[in-house]
């Protein structure tokens, strides 16, 4: 499959998953209102990302939307630590812990969106780790954010010319991508279905 095609695919995923948490967002109130808008937020300027790659605005979409995207998914992931008010461990706590993971992909990397892909990760495993259920949204976009990583780090690694693909094989990082878009859309649409009552759908009681 061609780039551009990818870029669509991208696209359009991205904003079907967009529907739901702005239907959301109108019917909820107070903190779960709050965190459907940043999700609704998160998702648009992701979208914006996605389309401005597939019209070829590369330095818009990857200097900007796509490392504006990871801030408002890791403004998420505070806001819905500070919801669940998991008073047990603080943000200092998973800071220590994964500061140093974060340091390490600073270091290689040099990525913007890494290091905020990787705290927001950190936020969401460790209340993944607490929930001990797979079938939450903590686990469920915590493995969003893992495929997410991944493929950024296949980018850097091809751009640099550690990884050596044929032009058959394509770009594997917007390939990559695309599966973490899939995967994230699907999630969103099978929770909406599954949820008995919207107040159930982030899991943070």
């Amino acid at each position: 499959m061609l780039d551009t095609q990818l870029y669509l695919v991208n696209g359009i995923v991205i904003l079907l998953a967009t529907a739901i948490p702005i239907y959301l967002t109108i019917k909820l109130n107070n903190n779960l209102r709050k965190l459907t808008a940043i999700l609704s937020i998160f998702i648009f300027l992701h979208a914006v990302y996605c389309w401005l790659d597939f019209f070829g605005f590369d330095f818009l979409s990857d200097g900007v939307f796509e490392p504006l995207s990871a801030a408002v998914l890791l403004f998420f992931g505070i806001s819905y630590y500070e919801i669940a008010k998991q008073k047990k461990v603080s943000i200092k706590k998973m800071v220590a812990i994964w500061g140093p993971v974060t340091l390490l992909f600073t270091f290689y990397l040099d990525s913007v969106t890494i290091i905020l892909l990787l705290a927001a990760l950190g936020i969401f495993v460790w209340l993944a780790v607490r929930s001990r259920d797979i079938r939450s949204f903590q686990f469920q976009i915590s493995v969003f954010i893992i495929i997410w990583v991944l493929g950024g780090i296949a980018g850097v690694l091809q751009d640099s010319g550690i990884i050596v693909l044929s032009p058959i094989q394509g770009d594997i990082a917007l390939e990559i991508h695309v599966f973490s878009l899939v995967f994230f859309s699907i999630m969103i649409w099978l929770r909406f279905y599954y949820s008995q009552r919207s107040v159930l759908w982030f899991d943070v009681t």
